[in-house]
């Protein structure tokens, strides 16, 4: 397994006067684009020196557990927030799989978690989606944002509103002590700010034409033009 920082000190979503939140992972070109030819390489490189060994890449592609994975295979712990906090490298990260055909010797899995008493991510949550360890998806912005069409409850959308998140959420992120100082990742995932980073809320497209082009080889292609326009109206009171 591999995690592969992508936060940068200066993508900070919602920074730019009157814009709109979209998480840090939805800034650059699609993770996937970008992972997926370098694991292959290294697949290939491995290849070459065991002629016959057989692999698979994942990278959010698989029904696989991958923060328990990355935690065995010693990459970190999963934090209370559920996501995996990597030390010092926080949990600004993605996770890519390469699953052989062959045993290789272990690394030390990851047994302890180092989150103590701390409740940061907990507290920081607007609509109560966290217990330790634990997330609730139906009352997690994220979903509705990204992943389903559906109408939130009443506490997503007034939190919606409130933090305007209108792709993804960072704010359990934000507050883990562990990101204060975090070993920033590679522009490679990065990118650069987009209109949809750097327009105030009001200017954003609201045409499918508009939103093809400025999501085109992004993560964020997988939203629907009709989505989004729904989200920007929860947000926006429009």
């Amino acid at each position: 397994m591999g995690f592969f920082p992508y936060a940068r000190p200066e993508a900070v979503p919602g920074a730019a006067p009157g814009s709109l939140r979209l998480s840090r992972y939805l800034w650059g070109q699609d993770y996937h684009m970008i992972l997926k030819p370098r694991l292959t390489r290294l697949l290939e490189a491995a290849q070459a020196r065991w002629p016959g060994l057989e692999g698979r890449i994942c990278v959010d592609t698989a029904p696989l557990l991958e923060r328990q994975l990355a935690a065995r295979a010693g990459l970190g712990w999963q934090g209370k927030h559920t996501l995996l906090i990597a030390g010092k490298a926080g949990s600004w990260g993605f996770l890519g799989v390469l699953l052989l055909s062959i045993d290789l010797p272990p690394d030390e899995p990851m047994l302890t978690e180092f989150c103590g008493t701390c409740t940061a991510c907990l507290e920081a949550c607007p609509s109560g989606a966290l217990d330790p360890f634990r997330l609730d998806p139906a009352r997690c912005l994220t979903t509705y944002t990204i992943e389903t069409e559906a109408e939130p409850p009443a506490a997503v959308a007034t939190a919606l509103a409130s933090t305007r998140w209108a792709a993804g959420c960072d704010i359990c992120q934000e507050a883990c002590p562990w990101n204060r100082t975090p070993v920033w990742g590679d522009p490679a995932l990065w990118g650069g700010p987009s209109p949809l980073h750097t327009r105030p809320a009001e200017e954003l497209p609201r045409g499918a034409a508009q939103w093809r082009k400025l999501t085109r080889r992004t993560a964020l292609r997988r939203v629907r033009d009709r989505h989004w326009r729904a989200t920007l109206a929860r947000i926006l009171g429009i």
